[in-house]
Order: structure tokens, then C-alpha cells, then sequence
């Protein structure tokens, strides 16, 4: 949708999903739209027993308004989000969806005769087009990769989110979960109330997580690095065998319709036949 119809619902909504900061030259300046999502969540459900450092488990209830779907406009942070990676990984040729998947295939391919080499089958499939989509971030997924790394810094401290995206009665609903790490759970206390929602009329549009890039691996650390991915910087918007077997789990427990896999920049979009085109470890 064109920007122009973003900040006109944007200002006949007030409490819409992206702010509209208006400048003093106000009637010759156009509005600037940023997404974010609100300070406080309007839940939070209470942890497991045993937390991960850092764990919550929030939910967002919002105006279910097209800025939301829409590509995410330009954002100062996420350019300068992109800036530092691009210095990283020697300028912005490396940072396109094509260039970091064919670092992460190349890795897993080269593991022949073990597990992991099975990775490889994934963003095989979506180099050749024949599963999935990728396309640029939209406003909503920007807005759960933001929080995340403002309470983690994607590039010092990469972790990672899940979040579970619903629609209904005019609502978004988000379950959003993080911890200070790499990966997570896929918690019973988020995931009844998925299935208990989609019970009453809210579609399980997708699940979204992300796949940060990481830097300066060694074998044994907080980023699960072994000698075989010391050097995999990550990054890459295909799913893992994990993801798509937990997928698959999803759709057949509450019906979901989708996956998105982001990495702040980029998002790999995913429908439930994907799920069936793309291999898990089941």
C-alpha cells in the first residue's frame, strides 16, 4: 500500500499502529511514520518454573489497521542497524537475502556425512524458489524485531524471538516471547492460549521468529557455536528442520496458516503448504 494511504489512516486513527510525528512546517512537510509497538504490553503471562535469563512472555492487542502488513517505511534505527552490519561484513553486496543464504547453504553443504548437513536442503529450496518468499520487513515484524533488540543489541548480543501473529474482530493479537539467548521454547503458557484464541474466531495468521546475524563465534558459546559454524554468521531467512517440524506441530494443533523468518532487514515468508514443500527432522 502506497505511503501516502499509511499516514491518512494513521491520522484518522489515533491510537493506530504507527505514530505519526508531525513537524512545525506541518502543512508543507510530509508526516514522518515510524512503526512501534506500545510501551507496556497489555499482558504479561507468568513464567515457567525454571525461566531462561531475561525470559518474558508478553501480549499485544492492537487495532488491526494495513499499516501494520505493510513494508515497514525507513526507520533511522534499522539504518543504522544496517550500517553496522554492512561495516561487518564488508559493505552491502554481503547483506542482500541471496548473498547471506548462500553463506548459510554453503556451510551446511560442506558438512557431508553428518546431521547437520540436512540444513542445507532448506535454504536450498528457497535459493531455488521453489518454497517460500522473501520480501522486504514489514511495519509488524520491524516492530517485534525492535523490541527485542532494544532489550538485547542484535549485533553485541544477538538473540533471539518467537512471536505468535493472530486476527480477528477487527484485532491483532501478538504473544511475543524472548530471552537473553540463542533460541527458545515453545511454551505451554503461550501456546494454550494460541490454541484457546483461535478457538474463538482469531486466525493463527503466522508464527514469526528471528535468525540474527552473529559475529565473532568460537566453539562452546553462548551462540551454540561448534569448529563446523565458527564462521556461519547466520543471518539467512530460510527455516531450520526445527522450525518447520515445530511448524507443522502448529498447524496441526490450532491450524496455522504461516511462518515469517526475519533478520531485521529481510523476511522469508512462509504458507502452511511450505510446510510440507521444506524438510523437518521428522
Amino acid at each position: 500500500m502506497r505511503l501516502t494511504r499509511w499516514l491518512l489512516a494513521a491520522v484518522l486513527l489515533g491510537n493506530a499502529a504507527c505514530r505519526t510525528a508531525q513537524p512545525e512546517a506541518a502543512a508543507r512537510a510530509t508526516p514522518v511514520v515510524t512503526c512501534e509497538l506500545p510501551a507496556s504490553p497489555t499482558e504479561l503471562i507468568p513464567l515457567p518454573d525454571e525461566p531462561y535469563p531475561g525470559e518474558q512472555h508478553e501480549v499485544f492487542d492492537l487495532p488491526d489497521t494495513p499499516e501494520w502488513w505493510a513494508p515497514a517505511p525507513p526507520d533511522a534505527e534499522r539504518e543504522r542497524y544496517r550500517a553496522a552490519l554492512a561495516a561487518r561484513l564488508g559493505g552491502e553486496q554481503s547483506l542482500g537475502h541471496r548473498a547471506l543464504l548462500e553463506r548459510v547453504h554453503a556451510t551446511h553443504a560442506a558438512l557431508v556425512g553428518k546431521p547437520m548437513a540436512r540444513e542445507a536442503e532448506n535454504s536450498g529450496r528457497v535459493l531455488e524458489g521453489t518454497a517460500g518468499s522473501v520480501g522486504p520487513i514489514s511495519c509488524l515484524e520491524w516492530s517485534l524485531f525492535q523490541r527485542q533488540a532494544h532489550r538485547f543489541p542484535m549485533i553485541e548480543r544477538p538473540t533471539e524471538f518467537g512471536a505468535y501473529v493472530l486476527r480477528g474482530h477487527g484485532r491483532i493479537r501478538v504473544y511475543l516471547s524472548g530471552a537473553d539467548r540463542i533460541g527458545g521454547r515453545l511454551y505451554s503458557g503461550v501456546w494454550d492460549r494460541v490454541t484457546a484464541d483461535a478457538a474463538q474466531g482469531f486466525v493463527p495468521v503466522a508464527h514469526v521468529h528471528n535468525h540474527p546475524l552473529m559475529f565473532d563465534r568460537k566453539p562452546g558459546d553462548r551462540m551454540w557455536t561448534t569448529p563446523e559454524t565458527v564462521n556461519d554468521i547466520g543471518g539467512g531467512v530460510a527455516p531450520s528442520l526445527t522450525d518447520v517440524q515445530a511448524w507443522r506441530r502448529m498447524r496441526e494443533s490450532f491450524g496455522l496458516q504461516g511462518a515469517w523468518v526475519t533478520n531485521g532487514l529481510e523476511t522469508g515468508r512462509y504458507t502452511s503448504e511450505d510446510f510440507d514443500r521444506l524438510s523437518a527432522w521428522d
